[in-house]
């Protein structure tokens, strides 16, 4: 019969504020609530290796991840719709197509969003991609630079938010 954990014990694994890959440890670097015309919509956690500042990550093959905790219920085609409108608008049309084998795919893995839910966008050690819909993986790709070009919706110029981007990059 397992011992039970003492209050103050369970309180610390339950606030811990770290991930892991496969082959890295992460820890929270940043979060920032994103508002949207005055209502909360989630909250973004970026992690990265606690070594390198975030700037080098962003721009190496590094791990991240970004965890977004939903504060509101969102339609699994507006999540859509606004990624792939944001991926235009930074990249253009044409090269946007050039990624549509991929996105399909990745989007094709999302579901509607309620209160309380999460995704998490991994870039693995190998540079590979993993997204996970409240802790349990959703979608995986090989496909070089996926990752690198799905982060860059939040982490890139001219992204979804630059006020989201500048507090999860500081």
């Amino acid at each position: 019969m397992p011992l039970p954990l003492r209050p103050l014990t369970l309180a610390l694994m339950l606030t811990m504020s770290c991930a892991s890959t496969a082959d890295a440890a992460l820890e929270l670097r940043n979060q920032h609530l994103f508002r949207y015309l005055l209502v909360d919509v989630y909250t973004a956690e970026l992690y990265s290796t606690p070594d390198t500042p975030l700037a080098q990550a962003l721009a190496s093959e590094q791990p991240l991840r970004l965890t977004l905790r939903y504060h509101r219920n969102i339609d699994r085609d507006d999540l859509t719709k606004a990624a792939l409108t944001t991926l235009e608008r930074q990249h253009g049309s044409e090269q946007v197509e050039q990624w549509q084998d991929e996105l399909t795919a990745l989007h094709e893995a999302f579901r509607d969003v309620s209160a309380g839910d999460t995704y998490s966008l991994d870039r693995r050690p190998d540079g590979s991609l993993e997204l996970y819909y409240n802790d349990s993986l959703a979608y995986r790709s090989d496909t070089p630079g996926l990752a690198t070009l799905y982060l860059g919706i939040w982490l890139d110029e001219d992204g979804l938010s630059e006020g989201l981007r500048s507090a999860l990059l500081k």
